[in-house]
């Protein structure tokens, strides 16, 4: 007997002088939870696990309901690129049915720009085609809402999460520059033509610059309000109230620079005809818009790709209805549950989106060995990439990340390999708190460094 317990005593001795002390970095992580600032007026859900087991590190608030923000786009995006592939393009053409009138087919490009618009009717000059005798908009490719149930109507002016439109063009933005002169006074610059109404109110004694926007579209949807103080030349972007308005002012200025010439003005909406025939198609490569979503968390690329995936699916109009039948039907398909979550849109704007952290990390690692997450995996943010641009410095080439953010929320999932050589993944949703971003940013940081130092 004395021999047997003296052989127990060596063997739990080997265990712990040979295994990852998980109790010691679980307790500094605790620490670090429960010393924060925000930890009693905020709400701190946090989930580790390891990758390929699926093992419980740690965890806190994990089985919470929270807002996801964008960490969701990892979710959304992975499963409408099951659908769409990495080959797919948005797809603008430019047709002619029998009785000589123009179509544009539009393919929701959210990367589309006017130099294209403008390219594409020089190059029907060049063909010889200068007049149709209409034009025709076949918007079929999305729905008309342009907003995601639960986006916030005061959202309308920024510039982060403009409206998702069949019509997107420049981003869905009109770029301002506030310009100083010499006299003291600032003076505005629209670098479109686009007819937008800008009233300007600044207070040049304030020594803290700010600006403020301001548009009511139930009155005077094309009048914006800006108001603050700008001490130096600054640039803003203005979200277009209708990209419709604005992509057809840009497709008449291009006819009218190449002297083409339609009979009639009136520019309905209308199906492309079958036998039509294609003068000329922009396009523009998935791929291209991928790693701004991930990486940059753009707002209007996710939820376009989001829309897209559900209309192709059930070959009909892109709504936001069947792309969370899409996503719903994905996960399902790789074993992930959404019976016990919220989603409402593609880029986890909406505030009527609900996950908890435990849920992150079980997809997350369900995504991780997938046989096609690599690829996916190769385009999320590393340290230094975007969102990350000044975050987690030591951890460039050990981890893969995605941020969100919304007012008072905070969130960040990623996989992360660690120094005992085991692949973790984390999700750390923080809400509800008073203190600036960056504090909570930092917090993140230094818990997914001890992460990253087990």
């Amino acid at each position: 007997m004395k021999n047997l317990m003296k052989n127990l005593t060596l063997v739990m001795i080997s265990i712990l002088i040979i295994s990852p002390c998980f109790a010691f970095q679980t307790g500094k992580i605790e620490k670090l939870i429960k010393n924060s600032p925000y930890n009693e007026s905020a709400t701190i859900a946090v989930s580790i696990k390891e990758a390929d087991s699926n093992n419980i590190v740690y965890e806190q608030n994990s089985k919470k309901l929270l807002h996801p923000a964008s960490v969701l786009k990892v979710f959304t995006t992975y499963s409408a690129l099951d659908t769409l592939g990495y080959d797919y393009n948005f797809n603008t053409g430019f047709y002619k049915d029998k009785e000589n009138n123009l179509y544009i087919k539009l393919g929701a490009d959210p990367i589309l720009t006017t130099a294209q618009i403008r390219n594409a009717f020089k190059n029907l000059k060049e063909q010889g085609l200068t007049s149709f005798n209409n034009l025709y908009f076949d918007d079929s490719i999305l729905d008309k809402k342009e907003f995601a149930p639960g986006w916030m109507w005061d959202d309308d002016v920024n510039p982060y999460t403009p409206k998702v439109s069949a019509y997107n063009l420049d981003k869905n933005i009109i770029k301002v520059n506030f310009i100083n002169t010499a006299d003291g006074k600032t003076s505005v610059e629209k670098k479109s033509k686009f007819p937008m109404t800008i009233l300007t109110a600044f207070n040049q004694n304030n020594e803290k610059d700010y600006i403020e926007i301001n548009r009511y579209n139930w009155n005077t949807p094309e009048v914006v309000e800006i108001s603050g103080n700008v001490s130096k030349t600054k640039e803003i972007s203005i979200p277009l109230s209708s990209m419709r308005r604005y992509f057809i002012y840009t497709v008449e200025k291009a006819l009218e620079d190449n002297n083409i010439n339609i009979q009639s003005t009136l520019y309905a909406s209308k199906l492309l005809p079958a036998e039509s025939e294609l003068l000329y198609e922009i396009k523009s490569p998935i791929t291209t818009a991928i790693p701004l979503v991930l990486q940059n968390s753009d707002n209007l690329m996710a939820e376009t790709i989001f829309k897209l995936a559900g209309g192709k699916k059930y070959n009909t109009t892109g709504t936001e209805e069947n792309a969370i039948k899409t996503f719903t039907e994905f996960c399902t398909n790789k074993g992930i549950d959404t019976k016990s979550i919220i989603i409402k849109d593609g880029s986890g704007v909406s505030r009527n989106n609900l996950v908890t952290a435990d849920w992150l990390t079980n997809s997350l690692n369900k995504l991780y060995k997938d046989k096609d997450f690599k690829k996916f995996e190769d385009y999320m943010a590393q340290s230094g990439d975007g969102t990350l641009s000044k975050r987690l410095y030591d951890l460039r080439g050990e981890a893969r990340f995605k941020t969100g953010s919304l007012s008072n929320v905070s969130t960040i999932i990623g996989l992360v390999k660690s120094k005992d050589g085991k692949t973790y993944s984390f999700a750390i949703l923080t809400q509800n708190f008073t203190q600036s971003q960056s504090e909570i940013k930092a917090f993140e940081d230094n818990l997914i460094t001890l992460i990253y130092n087990q």
